[in-house]
């Protein structure tokens, strides 16, 4: 391996802590990684969930994109159609070589695999980790939803990595474009594309995952808005969308995660008015009445570059016109939507309360209502502060509210920092009992947001307490020192680890006096890895006891809110003391 490459793949390892991998799954874990992030945009996601386990032939990681989310299982996708009403899927397959060379073997032993994948060959795939892909497969391309394709069909991308030089070998080539030919030949696809991904490409897509997020643009019809202090610059204009696409869509084709919070996970609905409203004011071809019908669009960045007109925006968000830019991208090849004007607010501030105010009040114009407000609300914002506020030492977590908060921090190790969906995971499996929507529904627990979860009235100290016991596990997990058969039932076993400490139900998170209570007894515990990992063995196995009886082999088992009364009950049986 290259000095460069070697350089990023050990900074990648100690940014994720995956020093006690072996070389080759440090590897593989880096290019799923870089490829997931270059597809995705986002360095936000669990590496782990990427993985397609140990010993699986022909495929080292496979990633499901669906209306530029990544989903983890079925019921992400059904959460997501059922949302959307439309489906638009990429498939990603990646395979990593630590050889210095292309080896025409591998290469179509890769291409072999991902076709049995999409055949009946499929059930020679034995781990976990694919069993929940192939799943997935069989329910998008499930008759009764082909007909939420309403975009396209599904693309498939094949990445072949290694440490060696690509040099356009013509055997390669052969096999590259035959494989390609039959993979296409499945009418499945909507188009196919193999990347032999070399040393050089790999360094760059590693740069990538570290680079702000940039859009040049050139801004004419734009005014500057006076403004305070905290406040470096601010423009309010217009922006034709041959200029604002730059903004919101990537070279590529792909939307940018540039929205704050991700809101929009709850405002792509087919249904919603303002979406309809806006769709038919473009599908009309009512072009000329956009700028005056649309509240448009606020956009707050880190630092703006470049005289006059042309300028470039750095880290970057907007807070305000999610749902406009959603629709814009939908409708971005209607005939003339090029020079159709947008209004733009630009501002430019890199004060967190300052960018709070903003994104608040640009939102409560809209009718935006308080469940797609909560990731906003002051809970998110006291929440983060609460952990940055914690000591630094070995039990340091961040918290990431904002999707890609930590991408140029090369000071924060990313695998201390916790994303807004694991916390809501950490929290409802481990003190609202929750573990079985977390594996199987988790849209389920999005419809408590700002109710039974970041609540206003809660403590933070359970929010903290559960991401870092979870931390402790997964940690635990990836060393190996939990059965295999654990990670699948990790949620419930946060559940059995608080119980096992504390032996009482788990009150009110408003109460916080007994919450308080409850958090220092499992803070002290987390305090000591010897006690940590005996309690952690002890929750697995009674997960696993002949008491519990629980069909390992049924993969639904952890989904079920049956197995989880199943261990309440006999949790309550042996352990309880106080109600």
């Amino acid at each position: 391996m290259d000095l460069i490459t070697t350089g990023f793949l050990n900074d990648f390892v100690d940014r994720k802590g995956y020093s006690k991998l072996t070389e080759s799954q440090k590897f593989e874990y880096f290019c799923n990684f870089c490829v997931i992030n270059k597809e995705y945009d986002s360095i936000s996601f669990d590496d782990k969930l990427i993985s397609t386990g140990n010993s699986t032939q022909g495929i080292d990681g496979i990633g499901i994109i669906i209306n530029n989310k990544l989903c983890q299982n079925v019921s992400e996708v059904k959460q997501i159609m059922e949302m959307n009403r439309m489906l638009t899927v990429t498939f990603i397959f990646i395979q990593s070589k630590t050889s210095n060379s292309f080896s025409n073997n591998h290469l179509e032993n890769f291409c072999r695999w991902t076709k049995n994948f999409f055949s009946e060959e499929a059930n020679l795939f034995t781990t976990d980790e694919m069993k929940n892909a192939i799943e997935m497969r069989e329910f998008i391309y499930h008759s009764s939803n082909l007909k939420y394709m309403k975009d396209r069909s599904p693309i498939c991308k094949l990445y072949f990595c290694t440490n060696g030089k690509w040099q356009a070998d013509p055997n390669l080539i052969s096999v590259i474009n035959n494989n390609k030919k039959e993979i296409e030949n499945l009418d499945l696809f909507n188009s196919v594309e193999i990347y032999p991904i070399d040393s050089k490409a790999l360094q760059n897509l590693y740069r990538r995952t570290k680079e702000p997020v940039e859009a040049t643009i050139k801004f004419e019809r734009k005014v500057n808005i006076p403004t305070i202090s905290e406040i470096t610059v601010a423009y309010s204009g217009l922006l034709p969308f041959s200029e604002f696409k730059k903004i919101i869509i990537d070279e590529s084709g792909k939307m940018k995660s540039v929205f704050d919070d991700n809101i929009r996970d709850y405002l792509e609905q087919d249904s919603n008015p303002v979406n309809k409203d806006i769709s038919n004011t473009l599908q009309k071809g009512n072009l000329e009445q956009f700028c005056i019908l649309n509240n448009g669009v606020t956009i707050v960045a880190e630092e703006i570059t470049g005289p006059g007109e042309t300028i470039t925006l750095s880290n970057y968000q907007i807070v305000n016109g999610c749902q406009t830019s959603n629709v814009l991208y939908e409708n971005r090849n209607i005939d003339g939507i090029e020079a159709m004007h947008i209004p733009v607010k630009i501002i430019v501030t890199s004060d967190q309360n300052i960018k709070s105010q903003i994104t608040r009040a640009t939102n409560n114009q809209t009718a935006v209502n308080a469940v797609e407000l909560e990731a906003l609300s002051d809970f998110q914002r006291n929440l983060e502060d609460y952990y940055n506020a914690l000591a630094k030492n070995n039990l340091k977590l961040y918290y990431e509210r904002r999707t890609n908060q930590y991408k140029n921090s090369d000071d924060i190790p990313l695998y201390k920092v916790v994303n807004r969906e694991s916390q809501i995971k950490s929290l409802s499996a481990m003190f609202l009992n929750n573990p079985h929507n977390v594996a199987g529904n988790y849209g389920k627990l999005v419809e408590k947001l700002g109710v039974d979860i970041f609540n206003s009235d809660h403590d933070y100290f359970p929010y903290y307490i559960s991401s870092l016991t979870y931390f402790f596990l997964d940690k635990l997990l990836e060393e190996n020192k939990l059965f295999p058969k654990s990670k699948r039932f990790r949620y419930q076993i946060l559940m059995v680890f608080r119980f096992l400490i504390t032996k009482t139900i788990s009150p009110n998170l408003k109460d916080k006096g007994r919450m308080q209570k409850q958090c220092q007894q499992i803070l002290d515990v987390l305090k000591d890895d010897s006690t940590t990992l005996h309690i952690f063995k002890e929750s697995a196995n009674f997960i696993e006891s002949e008491e519990l009886n629980i069909d390992f082999n049924d993969r639904k088992a952890v989904e079920r809110k049956d197995t989880t009364s199943l261990i309440l009950d006999k949790l309550t049986e042996l352990y309880l003391i106080e109600k």
